[in-house]
């Protein structure tokens, strides 16, 4: 009988810990299966999504193409859909220029991002914008083609473990 108990309680032991490895932190299954068609990945920062491919600023412009504003709206109400509503949002530029302008200039990039996100219902205290400049290229801005690779913007999907 003992030895029926200690079974049982191992199997039951063994299938907490089992679940515990198959957690995404904070994040339901829905919402990282989500993410990850979406072609978000996991950094130490939390999920993120570069969307230099996507969303490519012209030289020396924080504007977003009219034609890419679509895609993010639709990857905004994604987002929205599936209750992952706090983000960083992290601008980039190419190494042209004065690292202060660059500065400014990855802001502002950022900001016109994060804005659409905010129009869409995020709340502003939820998204966080950042600007990096050209400190985290893309790859290496030894090329135009390479440069306009790194005018990017990196969204990522960030949460706090509460701890009582």
């Amino acid at each position: 009988m003992r030895t029926h108990t200690f079974k049982i309680s191992f199997v039951a032991l063994l299938c907490l810990i089992l679940a515990g490895c198959l957690s995404f932190g904070p994040l339901k299954y829905r919402q990282v299966k989500m993410l990850k068609k979406e072609g978000f990945v996991l950094t130490e920062e939390g999920w993120s999504l570069g969307l230099p491919e996507r969303l490519l600023f012209d030289f020396n412009k924080a504007d977003i193409k009219s034609e890419n504003q679509r895609e993010i709206v639709r990857l905004a109400n994604q987002l929205n859909k599936y209750d992952l509503q706090k983000l960083k949002v992290v601008g980039h530029t190419d190494d042209i220029g004065n690292p202060e302008y660059n500065q400014k200039l990855s802001e502002e990039r950022a900001q016109s991002v994060s804005s659409i996100f905010i129009h869409q219902g995020f709340k502003p205290n939820n998204v966080t914008v950042i600007g990096r400049g050209a400190s985290q290229p893309f790859v290496p801005n030894t090329s135009d083609e390479n440069r306009a690779n790194n005018r990017r913007v990196t969204i990522i999907i960030f949460f706090f473990f509460v701890i009582f």
